[in-house]
């Protein structure tokens, strides 16, 4: 009996292409654009989707009309469409463009929608696409994942409601689809009254579980359909959809206050606990996030000064005739009052900061908010330079409601940030030139500049940019500037400012800090240094006069920090060893040198020294010895 043996393919053929796309699942589709045709290949993997059948007349209807497509994504679908028609730059017999798209088709179940990836290559006839060639993946799994990853990442751990990203972004979607003509909805900031001192008094943890019941008494308050999240420590923020009766709006601040104003107590400390609302109304205060937030946190200044535990309607007139405030809002009006000094005197006000906290990363964050608050900018930051690796990369920054942070961890679920961050880098960087200021970068409106850039400004909300280099002697070490998410034409005043500033930060703010990080970077070389069995001493190169002496000298000597120089106080002599390194190193180079020394009694010693930087801006010599017998 003569055995039947297989033909085993040699090459890709079209059976291998279809065992490979039945198991991967792809749905590969012709549609010809011409006739509006859209014929499917690989039936079974289609089997997933509700799509008529492997050959689709009158394609465009179907898919659009039947809502085949997620009513969500028509959006997508449309610069999807946008793009197809782009012009091509030169008009060809036959040219092609490949274009991806990530939307969602509805089971053939009817049971939801799948996400899918749909790559395409689109062959146009003349300048006009005439057909398409795709693939459907499907990448529901991935997508859910995604979802679930971004949901824990805006929202609070403590109260699980949405988090101060979560909730802006969700209300300024909401916001931007509604009609000033149809919709009517209510903002609502509610601030915790008292809370700081049961915090102080009762402990983290107590404070913890406070924030937690009041995160529930809010949710378990208002529907299920408004959106709700905690934007600070104790600061709560809420949209109050479709508030068409105030009445009802009324009653349901008036029932949480009701239910939050209680009285802690802990054997005899007894402190009172309550809240304060302040209510911005969509569209008559205001149509946008900002303006909104705005209007209710003025509001809430208003429930705050006027005794607290009540809830305040924003009025137009808060804004030009501020309430005469008590030492119930004492904390508010000291902010007022150091941002009027502030805008009275910068300089003064800067140093007098820096002498009452003697902590220059206070200093330069209190500051950032007082320039951020004064122009009302919406960000505000300070980037530290690596002259290694050549980048930019930031230290310290200020957000008003528009500001986007530049934080890389912040963005730990985007696919290409590390890409839109360097574009916007170079944005910036580019349009560095020597001014009246200073060396400055910037930019009044950032649509005129390269369309290269417009996905970076898109996403980093740039509408318009000042920075300022920083520098230290010939070095640079940083920037500072400001930014706008709108166009700006940034004033003599502002970008003075800047430059003040950053001679600041250049000269006094941030090299205490590196001197505080240099310390600390000694503080471990020391335990190394005295860990080694060879004499170790390090000695100022000016001087002469060692700054360090390890452990082992230490054991031998005594009195080693005399304030001699060490060719007198080891060696008794009055002017430098007659073969001392410091003749053959350079000022501040990173060479290594080795020498044989006999001023140890007379004892043969071989010695390695190399340069070392000891404080900020100090250089020093190390000596590293080690007796020969």
């Amino acid at each position: 009996m003569v055995e039947v043996q297989s033909q085993i393919p040699q090459a890709f053929d079209e059976e291998i292409f279809e065992a490979l796309g039945e198991l991967d699942r792809l749905l590969y589709f012709h549609w010809d654009l011409v006739h509006d045709v859209l014929t499917l290949r690989n039936p079974k993997a289609g089997q997933l989707y509700d799509l008529p059948a492997a050959r689709i007349e009158h394609a465009s209807s179907h898919l659009w009309l039947d809502e085949i497509l997620h009513p969500d994504d028509i959006r997508m679908l449309h610069r999807f469409i946008r793009m197809l028609y782009k012009p091509l730059r030169a008009k060809t017999a036959i040219h092609q463009r490949s274009l991806p798209a990530k939307l969602r088709i509805r089971r053939r179940d009817h049971a939801g929608y799948l996400w899918v990836h749909i790559h395409t290559v689109i062959y146009f006839d003349h300048g006009r696409p005439s057909s398409i060639f795709g693939s459907i993946r499907n990448i529901q799994a991935q997508k859910a994942w995604q979802l679930r990853m971004a949901q824990e990442a805006e929202h609070d751990k403590l109260t699980g409601l949405l988090n101060k990203d979560g909730a802006s972004r969700s209300i300024a979607d909401e916001l931007r689809e509604a009609s000033p003509n149809d919709d009517h909805c209510a903002l609502l900031l509610i601030d915790a009254d008292g809370f700081k001192e049961i915090n102080d008094t009762f402990g983290h943890l107590f404070g913890d579980a406070v924030l937690t019941d009041m995160g529930q008494a809010i949710e378990h308050n208002f529907r299920g359909t408004d959106i709700i999240g905690r934007i600070g420590g104790d600061e709560f923020i809420v949209l109050f959809r479709n508030s068409t009766n105030m009445d009802v709006l009324r009653n349901r601040c008036s029932s949480l206050i009701s239910k939050l104003s209680r009285t802690y107590a802990d054997g005899n400390n007894q402190l009172a606990f309550s809240i304060s609302i302040g209510i911005a109304l969509y569209p008559e205060h205001g149509t946008d996030y900002e303006e909104l937030f705005k209007h209710a946190d003025r509001a809430l200044y208003e429930a705050k000064g006027n005794g607290k535990n009540q809830a305040v309607l924003y009025k137009p007139s808060l804004i030009s005739s501020m309430p005469i405030i008590t030492n119930e809002r004492d904390e508010k009006s000291f902010e007022d009052f150091q941002q009027k000094a502030f805008k009275d005197n910068m300089l003064e006000y800067i140093f007098r900061l820096l002498y009452e906290t003697n902590n220059p990363r206070a200093t330069i964050e209190m500051t950032l908010s007082m320039f951020g608050k004064q122009f009302q900018f919406d960000r505000v930051a300070v980037d530290s330079y690596d002259q290694q690796d050549n980048q930019y990369t930031n230290i310290c920054e200020w957000l008003g409601p528009r500001g986007i942070t530049m934080q890389p961890d912040h963005y730990h679920q985007q696919e290409n940030i590390g890409e839109l961050m360097n574009s916007r880098n170079q944005m910036i960087i580019s349009n560095y030139h020597p001014m009246a200021y200073g060396v400055l970068s910037v930019c009044h409106d950032t649509g005129k500049l390269p369309e290269e850039y417009r996905e970076a400004q898109d996403f980093f909300h740039i509408g318009a940019f000042a920075y300022c280099l920083i520098t230290r002697g010939f070095d640079t070490i940083g920037c500072f500037g400001f930014e706008c998410a709108e166009p700006h034409e940034f004033t003599q005043e502002e970008l003075s400012d800047l430059h003040t500033f950053s001679v600041l930060l250049g000269n006094i703010l941030l090299p205490q800090e590196s001197d505080d990080r240099t310390r600390q970077e000694n503080e471990h070389l020391r335990d190394v240094l005295d860990h080694l069995q060879e004499m170790v001493y390090i000695v100022d190169k000016e001087t002469m006069v060692p700054v360090y002496i390890n452990q082992t000298i230490r054991q031998t000597l005594s009195d080693t920090f005399s304030g001699e120089p060490c060719y007198k106080r080891f060696h008794r002599r009055d002017t430098l060893c007659e073969n001392c390194p410091i003749h053959q190193l350079t000022g501040s180079g990173y060479e290594y040198h080795e020498l044989t020394m006999y001023n140890w009694g007379g004892v043969a010693a071989y010695t390695r020294a190399c340069n070392l930087t000891w404080k900020v801006n100090n250089h020093a010599l190390m000596l590293m010895i080690q007796k020969l017998t």
